[in-house]
């Protein structure tokens, strides 16, 4: 194998929002919460849509549309509680769907204007379909720059 044969297998958490498939690493999601009860608070910043008591603690929650540029169906009550160095968020999404495994090194740029976005990576294909691979640090960032 030359050095250019590299792979990076990477287990990672598939989960939709809309019609849209993403995932991010596998260890930076907590868990998948169905019907929290979220808790709006006044003076909040876009995208945020409250509060939520997790074990004790409250977490903040944002909506997928702006971090992801896709918004989940009407009636999405799964939360997606995701780690990176910033601390904790949770994001609302449609639905957990596997966990994969897939090789980093053959990420391919994101179409369009959301190319430069630090949160997506890349994308990858699964099956028939292609999956846009978060960067839970910089999900966990966008989420959390939005309360200052």
């Amino acid at each position: 194998m030359s050095a250019g044969d590299v792979t990076r297998m990477a287990e990672l958490l598939l989960f939709r929002v809309g019609e849209e498939n993403f995932a991010l690493a596998l260890a930076n999601a907590e868990e998948a919460v169905e019907s929290l009860a979220v808790h709006p608070l006044p003076g909040s910043p876009a995208g945020m849509l409250g509060v939520a008591p997790l074990r004790g603690v409250m977490l903040p929650i944002y909506a997928a549309e702006p971090l992801l540029g896709v918004a989940p169906a009407p009636d999405a009550n799964v939360t997606l509680i995701v780690r990176g160095h910033d601390g904790r968020a949770g994001i609302v999404i449609d639905d957990v769907e596997d966990v994969i495994v897939a090789d980093l090194s053959t990420l391919r740029p994101v179409p369009g204007a959301r190319g430069a976005d630090p949160v997506l990576r890349g994308v990858t294909p699964h099956g028939e379909d292609l999956v846009a691979v978060c960067d839970a640090d910089a999900l966990v960032h966008a989420c959390l720059r939005r309360r200052s």
